[in-house]
């Protein structure tokens, strides 16, 4: 949250794919200022990322879609009670609704973020095959994702696989983020397991907005 405070300008656009609640909208489009697309797929949860949109104030800002992302145009059953859990699964039941889904280019139609943070619970592959020509572009210049392999593991998929597709798309990373001294901590330095990971494209240009940046109170403290 802090290397986005720090890097993120008003006059960008986010992208919060995964919204949830809208945690990562609010502080981009309120604490920042620039303009935020966010993506949630569960219509509950979507109705509580709305809710924290319009008592922030920041309903011009955000484009709130009731939408899954993934590599084509579909239909897909996501678990629905499962709160920052639910997932994409194969078979309706219990517990599991129905939801619409589009690829991010479709989405974004030919808006460019300057920063993404994706959080879909294993599907990130997916989210990168139909968003090529989004995390392609040079204008895209961080990724925040969670990669966990647990979740990635229900699609076949790897956290291999998400760096090398991040990494073919012209981003370095991993890299973790150390906010109280403002800098990158290159890959093999962190201390644990760290599932937000950040990409970014230019890492000289990215340290240099991050050192820019005004300071934040967070919880009474200044980043």
């Amino acid at each position: 949250m802090a290397f986005l405070l720090h890097v993120l300008r008003g006059d960008d656009l986010f992208c919060d794919i995964g919204a949830n609640a809208g945690v990562y909208t609010v502080l981009a489009g309120k604490a920042v200022g620039c303009n935020v697309v966010a993506i949630e797929p569960i219509p509950n949860t979507f109705d509580l990322l709305m809710q924290n949109v319009y008592a922030n104030h920041i309903a011009g800002k955000v484009d709130g879609r009731n939408l899954g992302v993934g590599g084509e145009v579909s239909k897909l059953n996501f678990t629905s009670d499962l709160w920052s859990f639910n997932h994409v699964v194969e078979a309706a039941g219990d517990g599991t609704i129905s939801v619409d889904v589009l690829p991010l280019d479709t989405i974004l139609d030919s808006r460019i973020p300057y920063a993404i943070k994706m959080d879909v619970e294993g599907f990130e592959e997916q989210v990168i095959l139909g968003g090529s020509k989004t995390f392609s572009n040079t204008a895209l210049q961080a990724v925040v994702v969670e990669i966990w392999d647990e979740h990635l593991a229900r699609y076949d998929g790897s956290a291999k696989n998400v760096l090398e597709a991040l990494q073919r798309s012209g981003l370095s990373g991993p890299f973790w983020y150390d906010p109280e001294n403002r800098e990158l901590i290159p890959p093999g330095q962190q201390e644990k397991q760290k599932y937000n990971q950040i990409f970014v494209r230019d890492v000289d240009a990215t340290m240099a907005r991050i050192k820019g940046s005004p300071a934040y109170e967070v919880n009474g403290a200044h980043v």
